[in-house]
């Protein structure tokens, strides 16, 4: 009896320990792409506007950095957050109507996001559930504000430029991210 207890502890260890490496080969594939995906939304994003305006808007570097130290899973739900966040903010076609952006290379911006947002959200999902932390309360007030900038300004054109350059951004850092994050998982 004390074999087959111990033959059951084995497989079970061997079950886990496989099921673990399936979930990092999973974000492992996911994180691989990302920079492929992320390129092409930061090429729409170029292809979208005029010249960045010299005024800077608010941005979270020091969550960056905070998240740079983060687990893989933290980083990768964060990731996911900000995309929705960002696609939340860009998605709002009816305010747009100051810029002088091809619509299709909008909507085109927006489903490339999408696709990156759906692939970490099933990386994600592999993760344990985290409780509510403080990189989420930090990343929805960065992205209020940059709402609060629109909407003071009018959603003008000049207003929109500001919010794509946060926008660049966040895409660059989170790239950066994710070569971090690919590090950690040694890929």
């Amino acid at each position: 009896m004390c074999a087959r207890m111990k033959q059951t502890k084995m497989w079970t260890y061997i079950f886990v320990t496989l099921l673990t490496l399936q979930s990092q080969c999973s974000a492992c594939e996911v994180l691989r792409r990302y920079r492929l995906i992320s390129n092409e939304s930061l090429t729409l994003l170029l292809q979208m506007g005029a010249d960045h305006p010299t005024q800077r808007v608010p941005f979270p570097g020091s969550l960056y950095k905070y998240m740079d130290n983060a687990k893989v899973e933290d980083q990768v739900r964060f990731l996911t957050l900000t995309l929705d966040h960002i696609i939340d903010l860009m998605d709002a076609k009816e305010q747009m109507s100051s810029v002088k952006w091809n619509p299709k290379t909008v909507d085109n911006f927006l489903n490339v996001l999408h696709r990156q947002s759906s692939d970490l959200k099933e990386c994600a999902a592999r993760y344990q559930k985290a409780s509510h932390t403080s990189y989420e309360r930090r990343i929805k007030r960065h992205f209020k504000v940059l709402k609060k900038i629109l909407k003071k300004k009018e959603y003008s054109a000049w207003a929109w430029e500001q919010i794509r350059r946060a926008v660049r951004s966040h895409l660059q850092r989170m790239d950066i991210m994710t070569s971090n994050a690919k590090t950690l998982l040694r890929l």
